[in-house]
Order: C-alpha cells, then structure tokens, then sequence
C-alpha cells in the first residue's frame, strides 16, 4: 500500500505567474509607496520651480541649457569647465549605490530605480481600470491603454522641460512652435517609457539591466537580503493539515522532518508571496538574481501569518543563510565592517572632492586667442596690428561693464570690432546673458612694435570698481628687425 506523506498534500506544480502583481498592504508596502510618490513628485515639479537670476537670463531652477552649454542648478551655474565637479557627483552615487548594496542588498532597486518607480505606478494604473471596468475586458483594456499612452507622454514632456523653458513648452509642442528635436525626443521618450513601464516590465530587472550581475561581487554574510526561514516553513502544507511543533534546533528539525506524521510548516504555500513579487519569483527557492529587494513578499507573508495565528517572519531581511540558525529572533548585523566603511570614506571624499571643486569655481572665464592666419599686419603708418578672438562668460550677481588694457606692450592701443579709434583701456557693456564674444585689435604704435614674438598680458577688471577679474598670457607678433 502506498505511504502518503505530507508533502503530498502539496502540488508540485507552479502556478502561472500572474500579469499583473496582486496588490498588498503592510510596512515595506507603504515605504515603497512613500518613496515613489517622492520620486515622482520631485520629477514633474522642479522643472516649474522658479529662480530669479535678473533680466535675460532663464528663471527655471533647473535647467540644462544646451545652446548655452551650461547647466542652472537654483543659485549654481555650471558650464563645461565644471566637468570634473560632475564626475565627483557620480563618483559619490556609485560608491553611495555599492555601499547601500552591501548594506541591504539591492534596495535600490526595490524602491529607488526609475524602472521599478514606473513600472509599480503602471501596475497600479492596470489593477485600477481592472477593478472599474472588469478583468480582461475591452473597457479595461482600452482604458489601460488610454492612461499608460498618457502617462508616457507626460514623462516624456516632463524629461524634455529639464531642456526647455517648462512653462512655455507645452504650449510650443502643441501649437508646432517648438524646435524639431523636441519632437523626436518627446516621441522617442514616450515609446520607451511605454515599451519598458506598461510592456517590458519585470523583464528589464530580469534579462536587461547589468546590476543584478554585480551584486553578488558586493554582498556578504552580513548583507541584509530577504530570506525564507526554510526550518520553521518546511514541510509546506495546506492549513488544514495539522502544524508540528515550533523547533529551534536543527538537529531536532531533521529528526523530526524525517518521520511521516511530523506535521506542516508554518508556510501554508497559499503563493501570496508570489503572486504580489514584481518579478515573479519564489523566494522560498532561496536568494535569486530576479529578486530586487522590495519587501512585498514580507508583507505579503505576514499578513498570511498573522490570519492563520503564526508569528511574522517566515519571509524577512535578514541574513543570507539565517534558517540555519533556526531562530525566531534575526541575527546581530555588523553595519561598521571593513567594506562599508571603505565605502563611506570613498564617499565623503567624492563629496569633499565636489564641494570644494564648487567653491573653487572660476566665477569669470576669459579666452583670448590670436587669430589664425597672418600674425600680424603692418598698417600704412607703421603700426603692427594683431587680431584675437575675445570671449568672456560670467557668474557674478552683477557686472555692467568691463576695462581692458594689455601689459608688456607699451604705447598699444586696444579696440573691438566694432569701434572706429583704439584706446590704450577699453570699456565694454557686457549683456545681460552675462556673456561676450568679439574680435579685440591690439595695435603697436609706430618704431615701438616688438621684433618677432613678445609676451603679453592682457588685464581684465570691473569698470565698476577696478578689481581684477581675470589676466590672460598671449603673445604679440611684430615684424623681424
């Protein structure tokens, strides 16, 4: 006669995974939730935040202006010179980003990652038509269509307002005044952001993106990563079955499992935990690449746990291998170990490195380059003439105008472009874009031009107060004597 055992009480065969997550209530639930709304708060806000720097200049808080190839961020200007500040900021996220990872395991991408914060609101927007116009009908189809392509769009203009002026770009989309790249932008963000949020899903955590490949060479023993407490959930069980004895010991446990009538485990397999995983997995089969660390299957298994009168738990944070403690209580975790301190340190110096290189920015930048071409140009009276390209932006609250006398060259005269007698100091307004660029003619005087090359230094200052903004090393060409 066959020998029915408990684990026949339990199919071996797993469900489908379903389309769409099922939705759950509890702590790591609310946090998610808490985050996300955050998150997308501070997207589509803080391209419509204000800031006022004076006329002729954008009031947006932030903006990349690409014509101007400079980036306004509240009070701070940054141009292409700052580059080195940028690369400390990304150096202080990836070091923040393996820290945290070592830390508590993939927790960026459980809350934080902008493909997990879309994807959760589009589940959510899917479950919402699904309970307003029916499962798998075409009201609820045609309505989940409706607000997803809708909701691309915006993310789509709300990226594009980080480039543009956001309170004039609606409007310059839809009446055909915007430039053409804004559209193919617009259009290229939308179809992504729909492809990977409302199509691709889960699928991006799972075959796409390279992190998950990374995190095995970061986590540890003592990494927080959500465990299955396999010694008090083994043998799995319907409810009705009758529960063995709450164990601590795992030689006992392995004694007991041993035995026909040992009873269930507290997991009743009700695949809750599943069900509600954004990425389909089953965690009781042990810590997998799929798993990004969200939490929900915590709540999902507490809830059950809590229904049936068993204590929270089964599924939890803890460390990797903790069942075999086989204890209710979780481990002591060392937060100061060697790789997260290294990891601090790393961080505090990037941010160091940024801040400082913040407060060191040049707060006027000059370029001034001799023309190419001839060196010089002998005029009818004697003179030597040579042209540069004069270039000069700004970041100052205030500057009118601007004197500029060169030094080493005595007797020159100076003059821009567009002035008809040259100065030995020339006066220059200086637009409200804060930024200059013309043709500056330095002029030797008859007999005083120098012989082949001589260094020169040109001196610019506040017309205001005389002070110094910036001195550039040239060089003036003269004919060989």
């Amino acid at each position: 006669m066959a020998t029915t055992t408990i684990l026949d009480t339990v199919s071996p065969r797993k469900p489908a995974r379903l389309a769409i997550p099922q939705t759950v209530r509890g702590r790591y639930r609310t946090i998610k939730t808490v985050v996300a709304a955050i998150l997308l708060t501070f997207y589509f806000v803080t391209p419509w935040i204000r800031w006022d720097r004076g006329p002729q200049l954008p009031d947006q808080a932030v903006l990349f202006d690409l014509p101007g190839r400079r980036l306004f961020l509240f009070g701070l200007e940054f141009w292409p010179q700052d580059l080195p500040i940028a690369v400390g900021v990304l150096i202080l996220g990836a070091f923040g980003l393996f820290g945290a990872t070592t830390l508590a395991g993939r927790v960026w991408c459980g809350f934080t990652c902008p493909q997990t914060v879309w994807t959760d609101l589009f589940f959510t927007i899917e479950r919402l038509c699904e309970r307003l116009f029916g499962k798998d009908t075409l009201l609820s189809n045609v309505a989940k269509a409706i607000v997803q392509v809708t909701l691309a769009i915006a993310t789509a203009i709300g990226f594009a307002a980080y480039f543009n002026d956001a309170l004039t770009f609606p409007h310059a989309l839809v009446t055909g005044a915007a430039p053409m790249g804004a559209y193919i932008a617009v259009g290229v963000l939308t179809l992504t952001t729909w492809l990977f949020a409302a199509y691709a899903k889960e699928r991006v955590c799972l075959h796409m993106c390279p992190w998950p490949r990374f995190q095995a060479a970061l986590l540890d023993k003592d990494s927080l990563v959500v465990t299955y407490q396999r010694w008090r959930g083994e043998p799995r069980g319907k409810k009705k079955v009758p529960l063995r004895s709450t164990l601590t010991d795992l030689s006992a446990l392995v004694r007991e499992a041993s035995s026909f009538d040992a009873g269930r485990g507290d997991c009743i397999d009700c695949q809750r935990c599943v069900n509600v995983c954004p990425t389909g997995i089953d965690i009781r089969d042990g810590l997998q690449m799929g798993c990004i660390g969200c939490g929900l299957c915590i709540d999902a298994c507490d809830d059950v746990m809590a229904r049936i009168g068993r204590p929270a738990g089964l599924i939890r944070f803890d460390v990797e291998g903790s069942d075999s403690a086989g204890s209710f209580q979780k481990p002591t975790v060392r937060f100061l170990r060697p790789k997260t301190l290294l990891y601090a340190i790393l961080c505090l110096v990037a941010l160091g490195s940024s801040v400082f290189g913040t407060l060191r920015m040049k707060s006027v930048l000059v370029d001034i380059d001799p023309q190419r071409g001839q060196p010089f140009v002998q005029l009818s009276d004697g003179s030597v003439r040579n042209d540069f390209s004069f270039r000069l932006a700004h970041r100052l609250p205030t500057l009118d105008r601007i004197a500029i006398h060169a030094e080493g060259l005595p007797g020159a005269t100076l003059r821009f472009a567009d002035a008809q007698t040259g100065h030995e100091a020339v006066h220059l307004a200086v637009p409200g874009n804060r930024r200059i660029s013309d043709r500056l003619f330095i002029t030797a005087a008859p007999r005083r031009g120098p012989s082949g090359r001589t260094n020169i230094r040109i001196v610019v200052t506040n017309a205001a107060n005389g002070a110094t903004l910036e001195e550039v090393e040239t060089y003036f060409w003269g004919p060989a004597r």
